[in-house]
């Protein structure tokens, strides 16, 4: 088809007259336009420009504030590691300083007075080994944990308490948000917390009351509630059991609507499905990917009613009511129990107790340096001594109760290898223990192939043959061994074949009357920088060389393990560097790519501007020459 041109002379002076401004107003906003880019620096002045690119952008700057706080949190972190290298440094370095010290006093160069001397010494470095723990950071502690209460270490006269807990501090160190420590705790860094005295399994009783979050199920690893299928071998049904929050929730659903007869009951620590009617075929299955039957253990396959009743093994929890331990049989707080910490003790009643956390609370608000809490893995409790140089003892006060919840820091399972602070108990070939009762009797005692306390008690009456009923004192922590003759003898007992045995055991010491109850010999330490100091202070006040010595392998065990974490902590800084470099050059190439999408080409937009300029003035010029035009123009 042939393009016919436009004759202009049939086009109308307003017409024409339109089509001069619309073009001067085209060139003035592309003329403006350039003007902003150029003043602005922006290619994008409006969504509109470019939606596309304009969505990518603010994409983008989403990521870039995200990665921007993630660069604050880093440096913050980054900064919280050095500072901590630094405190480890200069706690290393003290704990050099005082191991020469020990070495010095150890040997056969000082007179008493001149280890008297060191004394001082050794005191201004645990002042110092103090401040570092108290080392401040920001607003808190670089080693208290969680702990907001103040300063985490106190320097006290027989020992260092520390307030705070093991908790490690984190930080939000990714934009998937994922979080990383930035400090440890004193109890990981300088051991200021002891091991536990590690309770029994406390077995809590199943209830309706019991949450299913608490429950650890058949396979110990919780339980997962979905969709169960159960038949009778008649009927079969599904059954959501996902909105249930306790077991009563579950009993109730599954009574609602099982087929039939069917009934759900607690049987011990489990869950039974009966039947009230006839037999049945029982079947009970879980959806397709499902676990929940398995976990609560009631998966049963054409067999007979009842099914199920395995243990759901419930853990501990601060609301466990004390009537439910020991599966429902409940504890004997009779007499309560004490507690002993260097020179703090403490005799504990628990006569208005209901719930564990009333017990926890009781022995924590006693003010003796302990920290009783529910043990990791959620059967018991234990109780640690926060107190580095001070030797802790939980003991019954008369009755069983310190025994049944398994922190007597003294049982008949306490092996003899962990006694006297790990030094465990020597023995000799043959007799190790000679024991003279009140009739002249006596009567030896060999402990080969003891292992542990109940060993020894079993070895003491098994040669007693009814004249000695050892056992561990009810009163106090020690064995204890009661003479059952008569006689004019003063009972007693004595090494046998000079086996060091009666003082690992405790046993040197004299009988009142016709018991004997020895020493505690396996007291509660932490295992810390501030206890090797203590200890080492403490065998300089008494001019103690074989405490001196004791002391100096302490502390060069002590230093072993704080260069093992600040090791740990060194790696873990390089990985938090290594982070930040990442962050760094994703918002590097996240802000290259936002300039791409945004940033305009500045020599682009002069040029433009240029052109835009003098097609203006162009257009200007015609649109005076055209508008001008009069019918005399045209007749000529």
């Amino acid at each position: 088809m042939a393009v016919i041109p436009i004759n202009m002379a049939r086009v109308s002076q307003n017409l024409r007259a339109f089509n001069l401004l619309e073009t001067l107003r085209r060139n003035q906003v592309g003329l403006f336009r350039a003007q902003t880019q150029f003043a602005t620096g922006q290619k994008l002045l409006a969504p509109s420009d470019d939606p596309l690119q304009a969505s990518a952008a603010g994409a983008i700057d989403r990521r870039l504030e995200l990665i921007n706080q993630l660069e604050r949190n880093l440096a913050r972190v980054n900064n919280a590691l050095a500072e901590s290298e630094s405190a480890m440094n200069d706690a290393i370095s003290l704990l050099m300083d005082v191991h020469n010290v020990a070495s010095e006093a150890a040997g056969d160069t000082l007179s008493d007075s001149e280890r008297a001397a060191l004394i001082p010494v050794v005191q201004s470095i645990l002042d110092q080994l103090v401040a570092v723990g108290n080392r401040p950071y920001l607003n808190s502690y670089l080693f208290g944990g969680n702990y907001g209460g103040g300063r985490p270490f106190e320097l006290m006269a027989d020992g260092v308490i520390y307030y705070g807990d093991a908790a490690r501090r984190y930080a939000i160190v990714d934009t998937d948000q994922s979080e990383d420590y930035f400090a440890v705790s004193g109890a990981e860094f300088f051991s200021a917390v002891s091991s536990g005295v590690r309770g029994v399994d406390l077995n809590p009783a199943l209830t309706r009351e019991t949450r299913i979050c608490d429950l650890r199920g058949t396979t110990g690893n919780g339980v997962s509630l979905g969709i169960i299928t159960v038949s009778d071998g008649s009927q079969q049904v599904q059954i959501d059991l996902r909105g249930a929050a306790t077991v009563g929730d579950v009993l109730d659903k599954l009574n609602a609507e099982m087929p039939g007869a069917l009934h759900a009951t607690l049987s011990g620590n489990g869950i039974q499905i009966g039947s009230l009617g006839g037999p049945v075929s029982l079947t009970i299955q879980d959806a397709i990917g499902g676990a929940t039957a398995r976990d609560l253990g009631i998966l049963a396959t054409g067999l007979g009613a009842p099914v199920g009743g395995a243990d759901l093994d419930p853990q501990l929890t601060p609301r466990t009511l004390l009537a439910d331990l020991g599966g429902g049989t409940g504890l004997d707080l009779t007499n309560g129990l004490t507690i002993r910490n260097g020179n703090r003790s403490a005799t504990l009643d628990f006569s208005g107790a209901e719930t564990l956390e009333d017990i926890l609370n009781e022995i924590n608000a006693a003010g003796v340096g302990v920290w009783a809490r529910i043990a990791a893995d959620g059967r018991s409790i234990e109780v640690l001594n926060r107190i580095s140089g001070t030797d802790l003892t939980i003991e019954e006060n008369g009755g069983q109760l310190a025994t049944a919840l398994g922190v007597r820091s003294m049982n008949a399972s306490t092996p003899l290898a962990s006694l006297n602070d790990g030094l465990g108990v020597e023995t000799h070939e043959g007799a190790d223990l000679r024991f003279i009762t009140a009739d002249g009797t006596s009567i030896e005692v060999d402990l080969d192939g003891a292992r542990t306390l109940q060993d020894v008690i079993d070895l003491i009456n098994a040669a007693g043959g009814g004249a000695l009923t050892a056992g561990l004192a009810a009163s106090g922590n020690g064995l204890s061994i009661t003479d059952n003759t008569t006689g004019a003898e003063t009972f007693r007992v004595e090494r046998a074949n000079l086996s060091p045995a009666l003082d690992g055991l405790g046993l040197d010491v004299q009988a009142v009357g016709s018991t004997l109850t020895g020493r505690d010999v396996n007291p509660v330490r932490t295992n810390s920088a501030f206890t090797a100091l203590v200890e080492l202070r403490s065998a300089l006040q008494s001019n103690d060389r074989r405490g001196i010595t004791l002391a100096g392998q302490r502390l060069e065990a002590t230093m072993k393990k704080l260069q093992e974490v600040q090791g740990r902590m060194a790696s873990h800084a390089k990985a938090m560097e290594a982070r930040s470099r990442l962050a760094e050059n994703e918002a590097t190439g996240a802000t290259v790519l936002l300039s791409d999408l945004r940033d305009v080409d500045l020599t682009e937009v002069i040029v433009r501007f240029q052109q835009m300029q003098t097609a203006l003035q162009a257009n200007l010029t015609t649109s005076s020459t055209i508008m001008n035009l009069s019918l005399i123009d045209y007749l000529r």
